[in-house]
């Protein structure tokens, strides 16, 4: 008992280290990348002498802004220029100078979201180039292709002076930065490279757990899946990359994508939540509350289709600042009862939803951030991705785990009942040796009963044939009997098709008429003493033949497969055609290989008869069984 404490808290240790070493890794790589990414700094920020008009006057036209010199222009006090949601335009205006202009240089705007921008550069009063962008057009109206909005500024001895009119149904911010060319070129080779890195990572987080859904059946994996593909679409739509490859035609899905694809992120989040934790089994209370959390979210998505675009994305984002708080207490709450997942479930959590809050908050205008929101996403998503991947293997392996111990708990039930059995006999033995005569007559007949109990406890009371129990003592055999004299061991699963839509059209007791007139001619097509078939369960059966190659076992099985096409089965309802599918392997056991191999095999090829159309009989070729 020392022993087993012990181990499980090593076991603890190692997997709080293993955590730490998530968070630090993932904490690293994303300071890392958004050092790369700030590693080449722009000429400056714009971010001195830049007046704006906001109102009424904001509606009037770049000729009217010119002719009139009475217009309240404000100057912009704040270093970052981000003016929440608001759907009237502004304009703004600053002016260029002590600028080398034997440079080619680059104005940017660092925000992917806005639906029109507008941009002059003029020269007194004298236009000299002039853009019109933004969500509202198709991608390829841009001047220079790049997820961010660039605009070449002409080149010119005298100082250029800018004015720009923005109007989104979101967020209005204007990041304005300066670039010499080559520099930019660098910061945009750089930058490509860490979102690249970024979103394969995703990429191969999201098919490397379809996969174990694909091959475990556990659907947790499917919901962490779907949330992991959907983070990624949110987080690459607000850096413009999702329109610059994967929409740059489609307008509309642009105008409301943030919006789709973050409440299909949270819905799936909700889910793969209350599955992976298994809350209704502490609360039918907090289960109902992420139920209908989740259907908030499912029913955001489905109005994002039809609501203004404005409306939704300020409803999300309060919503999502009550989400942050409930889940992160759930997480809490379950960590405090125990829950061993639930501590680090909470970590990663706490880690993403924390820095959407400040997204949010940022989005909202409430607070201001020194960094902009979106890479702050990316590296509480960083971070969170791995430290949930991680909660998702241990609960798996949990589950696993349970599986393996409940299994362990009835051989160990099944050994102790035949110990028991054994003991008792010889306790009988014993006495029979005092006995008289009449007392050894009397122990032949219990004998005799015993053995006739026995031979009943192997037989299959619907069939006759042998049950499930013989089966599994007669497999063992053989497969010791193959290992030890080097001979062919062929195991065959034999399936009803469609049978459970026999059972429902006709009822069951023409289904159990069918199971029964399959299991007699199955054994009737058998003609050595040593091949025998056994009830596996329901409509599966079983067949051990030692001996056989796997030609010999080919002809057999589809003689079997084309008689059961052949004979329909007479019943109270009529005649019923059958069809069955068959999957074996035929090989020689060697000592390397355990002895549940060739009957999973046996059962892989089976599943893929199923699979292929059924009525038909397919082996399973296997060379790391053979030597």
């Amino acid at each position: 008992m020392a022993s087993l404490s012990g181990n499980r808290l090593l076991g603890s240790r190692w997997l709080w280290f293993i955590v730490l070493s998530a968070v630090l890794i993932g904490s690293y790589a994303s300071v890392s990348m958004l050092q790369a990414i700030n590693g080449t700094q722009p000429q400056r920020e714009i971010d001195r002498g830049i007046e704006y008009l906001s109102g009424a006057e904001a509606n009037l036209s770049l000729d009217s802004l010119l002719q009139n010199d009475q217009l309240n222009w404000q100057t912009e006090q704040r270093r970052l220029l981000s003016y929440g949601m608001q759907k009237e335009p502004m304009w703004f205006r600053f002016t260029l100078s002590q600028l080398d202009y034997r440079q080619k240089w680059l104005l940017e705007i660092d925000y992917a979201l806005l639906d029109s921008l507008r941009i002059w550069f003029m020269q007194d009063n004298r236009l000299l180039s002039d853009y019109s962008t933004g969500d509202s057009l198709p991608f390829r109206s841009r001047n220079i292709a790049s997820e961010k909005f660039l605009f070449p500024i002409p080149q010119s001895d005298q100082p250029v002076t800018v004015y720009i009119r923005i109007q989104s149904s979101g967020s209005l911010k204007l990041p304005l930065k300066l670039w010499d060319m080559e520099q930019y070129l660098v910061y945009s080779g750089e930058h490509g490279l860490m979102l690249g890195l970024f979103f394969g990572f995703l990429v191969a987080m999201g098919l490397s757990n379809f996969f174990f859904f694909l091959t475990t059946r556990s659907i947790n994996f499917l919901f962490y899946c779907g949330y992991v593909l959907f983070l990624g679409l949110t987080l690459m739509t607000l850096h413009g990359i999702g329109y610059k490859y994967l929409w740059p035609e489609n307008i509309w899905l642009q105008g409301r994508s943030v919006v789709l694809f973050a409440n299909a992120t949270m819905f799936f989040a909700v889910i793969f939540s209350r599955e992976l934790l298994s809350v209704h089994r502490h609360s039918l209370l907090v289960d109902r509350l992420l139920k209908i959390s989740a259907l908030v979210f499912l029913g955001l998505f489905l109005l994002s289709l039809l609501l203004p675009y404005w409306l939704m994305i300020k409803t999300f984002l309060l919503i999502l600042i009550v989400e942050v708080f409930f889940i992160c207490g759930v997480g809490i709450w379950l960590w405090r009862r125990g829950v061993a997942i639930a501590r680090i479930y909470t970590i990663a959590w706490t880690t993403l939803l924390l820095t959407a809050m400040f997204a949010s908050l940022e989005t909202l205008d409430l607070i201001s951030l020194d960094i902009n929101s979106h890479y702050l996403l990316i590296a509480g998503a960083s971070v969170e991705t791995i430290l949930l991947a991680l909660v998702l293997a241990i609960s798996f392996n949990q589950q696993r785990q349970q599986v393996f111990d409940a299994q362990q708990l009835a051989l160990n039930k099944e050994r102790d009942l035949r110990e028991a059995e054994h003991q008792a006999q010889e306790e009988l033995e014993y006495k029979v040796q005092e006995r008289t005569l009449e007392l050894e007559i009397a122990l032949r007949e219990l004998s005799e009963k015993n053995q006739e109990l026995e031979e009943r406890n192997t037989l299959d009371s619907l069939t006759g044939i042998r049950n499930r129990r013989y089966f599994d003592r007669r497999y063992q055999a053989e497969i010791r009997r193959s290992r030890r004299e080097q001979t062919t061991l062929t195991i065959a699963m034999i399936d009803i098709d469609h049978f459970k839509q026999t059972n429902d059209n006709l009822g069951h007791l023409v289904g159990d008429d069918c199971i029964k007139a399959v299991a007699n001619l199955i054994k009737s097509l058998l003609k050595r003493p040593a091949d025998d078939v056994c009830r596996y369960g329901g409509e599966e059966f079983a067949l051990l033949l030692p001996n056989t190659d796997e030609r010999g076992a080919k002809v057999l099985l589809e003689h079997i497969r084309e008689q059961i096409e052949r004979s329909p089965v007479g019943t109270d309802a009529g005649d019923v055609s059958l069809t069955v599918s068959i999957g074996f392997v035929s090989a020689m056991v060697s000592s390397s290989i355990d002895d549940n191999t060739l009957l999973s095999q046996a059962d892989q090829a089976l599943y893929q008869a199923k699979q292929s159309g059924r009525n038909k009989v397919c082996q399973y070729h296997s060379t790391a069984s053979q030597e």
